[in-house]
């Protein structure tokens, strides 16, 4: 009768044991807030909602600071009412009415939104006032260029061209009959 004591005892400790290796498999997750319980950018724009409207991968391209700059990204109206948006950026300002329940992809070229003003270098943020309806909401957004292939297309009045093209050099045998021509 004097095993049962002990066979308790080794049940326990391995019950025990058991439950110390679950707690610390699931440790991380226990104090750590996982990645899909809250919402980001996945992309190169940013993401704001303002009244009825929803943002997405709001971006202005552009070559430099003093060009043109178009709007790309899109504006999703959730209310039942078309919605007039506004940007305004570096004392320049655009404007599209948002139909009701619908949305406006800037990257179409019936929606192209062009900014006299990017309001900032490519690489750079910028603040841009959003206004719908009688919120405004000041937000930053970036300022790309052509660099990326994908935005390439949406840059106003194209991509500057190569100003020049690197020549290309003579192969050394030709440098070297130059140069004993040129020594006889």
């Amino acid at each position: 009768m004097k095993i049962a004591p002990k066979n308790r005892v080794q049940r326990a400790l391995v019950a025990g044991a058991a439950a110390l290796a679950l707690l610390g498999t699931a440790g991380c997750s226990a104090i750590n807030e996982q990645a899909t319980t809250f919402s980001y950018a996945a992309s190169d724009g940013v993401v704001a909602d303002i009244g009825p409207i929803d943002l997405r991968n709001l971006m202005i391209i552009a070559t430099d600071a003093e060009s043109p700059g178009r709007v790309l990204g899109t504006a999703a109206n959730t209310s039942d009412s078309p919605v007039q948006l506004s940007l305004a950026v570096a004392g320049t300002n655009a404007s599209v009415t948002v139909p009701a329940n619908g949305q406006i992809r800037f990257e179409q070229d019936e929606n192209e939104t062009i900014l006299s003003n990017p309001g900032g270098i490519p690489g750079s943020i910028v603040d841009v006032t959003v206004q719908v309806n009688s919120d405004s909401q000041v937000i930053g957004v970036p300022v790309l260029d052509g660099t990326l292939a994908e935005y390439t297309e949406f840059v106003p009045g194209g991509t500057p061209a190569e100003t020049s093209t690197p020549a290309e050099s003579a192969s050394p045998e030709a440098t070297e009959a130059a140069t004993e021509t040129a020594s006889h």
